[in-house]
C-alpha cells in the first residue's frame, strides 16, 4: 500500500511502501527516511506518482501547499492531514477546499495515526466498490430497457447525450431519435442572448412557429398532424405525428416529452460550459492586468516616495529646524513609506482572491469537461416502436 507523504514546512515528499506513520508526536521527520524522498521537478511528475500511489498524508504546519500540486492530486486518491500546531487560518482553509477524508491534529500519536490512515483508506476503498457495484448494476438496468420501446428508446438517447459538448452535436443526436420514433420535427434551443434552430433548412413559417412557441404559456400544443412541445429552454416541433392513430399518437407525445426534457437539461450544461469558458478567460485577462498594473504602480510609485522621503530627510537636516518640527517632518516621511506598504498588501489581496475565483473555475468547468471524452459512435438505427 504505496503512501506519498508531503510536508508543507519543507516542500519534501516521501514515497513510502508500508502502511506506518513516519513522523514524531511533534509532526516531525523520523530519523532512516531520507531513502525514500522523492525529487520532483513539476506538478506533473508529482501526479504521476500521486496516480501511482494509494493515499496521501498532507502534513500541515505554517505554510500552505503549491495550488498546482494540490490540483493534481487525483480526486479518487485518499487524502488524509496531518496539522500541526500553529497552522493559520489560511492553510486550513486549503486544506478544507481539498475535501479531506480525515485529518490528525497535533500530538500524532503513533497508533492514533496508523488507525486514520488505516480507516480511510478502508472507507475510500468500500467507497470505490459501491460505485463500480452501482455501474453494474445501471449497466444491467439500462441492457433490460434497451429493448424495442419507447422507454428504451428515450434511455438510449440520454446515455448517447451525457458526453456531447455542443449544441450541433445535440441536435444531431436527438434529430436521429426523433427518426426513430418514426417522425420528422425541428428542434430549437433558445437561451436570453442566443437562439439555434435544427435542421437549419427551416421554413419561415415553421421557424415563425417555434418563435411563437417560446411565448407560449403551454407546455404541450397538438393540432392534427403537429405538435409542439414548449419547454424553457427548448422547443421541439413535429410535423408528422400518426394522428389516426390516437393511442400511437399519446405514447409517442408522451415519449417526445421525455426527450425533450433530455434534450434542454444537456443543453443549459452546455451553455453553462461556455459561459464558464468565457468567465475564466476574463478572469484570466484581469489578473494578467492586475499584475501588469500593479507591478508597473508598485515600481513607479516605490520610487517617487522614497525619492520624497529621502528629500524630506534631507530637507529637515538642512533647515533651521527645532527638534520637535524635525522629527515632525521626519514622521511624515516614515508614514509615506507605511502607507507604501499598506497599499502594496492591499493589491496582493485583490490578486489572491482573483486567484481563488480562477481556481474555482477552473474545478466548475473540469466537472463539466466534455472535449476529451470520446463522443458514442453514430448508430444508424431503424426500430419499429409500434
Amino acid at each position: 500500500m504505496d503512501k506519498l507523504w508531503f510536508f508543507s514546512a519543507t516542500g519534501r515528499m516521501f514515497w513510502m511502501p508500508t502502511a506506518d506513520s513516519i513522523v514524531d508526536a511533534s509532526g516531525n521527520l523520523k530519523s532512516g527516511m531520507d531513502e525514500f524522498e522523492l525529487h520532483l521537478k513539476d506538478a506533473l511528475e508529482y501526479q504521476t506518482f500521486c496516480e501511482r500511489s494509494d493515499q496521501i498524508i498532507l502534513v500541515s504546519s505554517a505554510n500552505t501547499f503549491p495550488f498546482d500540486y494540490l490540483q493534481a492530486i487525483p480526486p479518487s486518491m485518499s487524502r488524509v492531514a496531518l496539522i500541526q500546531a500553529g497552522t493559520p487560518a489560511c492553510a486550513r482553509e486549503q486544506l478544507d477546499r481539498l475535501a479531506l477524508d480525515a485529518y490528525v491534529l497535533e500530538p500524532f500519536h503513533e497508533a492514533e495515526v496508523n488507525l486514520v490512515l488505516q480507516q480511510s483508506m478502508d472507507d475510500k476503498n468500500a467507497l470505490i466498490a459501491l460505485q463500480d457495484e452501482l455501474k453494474n448494476y445501471s449497466s444491467i438496468a439500462f441492457t433490460a430497457m434497451s429493448s424495442a420501446s419507447e422507454m428504451g428508446l428515450v434511455a438510449f438517447y440520454a446515455q448517447s447525450v451525457q458526453n456531447t459538448g455542443s449544441l450541433d452535436r445535440l441536435a444531431e443526436q436527438t434529430l436521429r431519435c426523433l427518426n426513430d420514433l418514426t417522425v420528422q420535427g425541428f428542434v430549437q434551443f433558445s437561451f436570453d442572448d442566443s437562439l439555434h434552430v435544427y435542421p437549419q433548412n427551416i421554413s419561415d413559417t415553421y421557424r415563425d412557429l417555434l418563435e411563437w412557441t417560446r411565448t407560449s404559456e403551454h407546455r404541450i400544443v397538438s393540432h392534427g398532424r403537429f405538435l409542439i412541445f414548449n419547454f424553457d429552454n427548448a422547443q421541439f416541433l413535429i410535423t408528422d405525428a400518426p394522428v389516426n392513430e390516437p393511442e400511437k399518437y399519446g405514447r409517442l407525445r408522451d415519449v417526445i416529452a421525455h426527450i425533450v426534457s433530455i434534450a434542454e437539461a444537456r443543453a443549459k450544461t452546455i451553455k453553462v460550459n461556455s459561459l464558464l469558458k468565457d468567465q475564466q478567460e476574463n478572469t484570466r485577462t484581469v489578473i494578467s492586468l492586475l499584475e501588469m498594473a500593479s507591478r508597473d504602480n508598485r515600481n513607479a510609485v516605490k520610487a517617487i516616495m522614497t525619492d520624497l522621503s529621502m528629500a524630506l530627510r534631507e530637507l529637515a537636516t538642512g533647515m533651521d529646524l527645532n527638534l520637535e518640527q524635525e522629527g515632525a517632518l521626519l514622521g511624515l516621511s516614515e508614514r509615506a513609506l507605511n502607507s507604501l506598504e499598506s497599499l502594496h498588501e492591499a493589491t496582493d489581496a485583490v490578486e489572491i482572491y482573483f486567484r481563488s475565483l480562477l481556481g474555482q473555475l477552473d474545478k466548475a468547468a473540469k466537472l463539466l469537461e466534455t472535449d476529451n471524452l470520446l463522443e458514442p459512435a453514430a448508430v444508424e438505427s431503424t426500430i419499429e416502436l409500434f
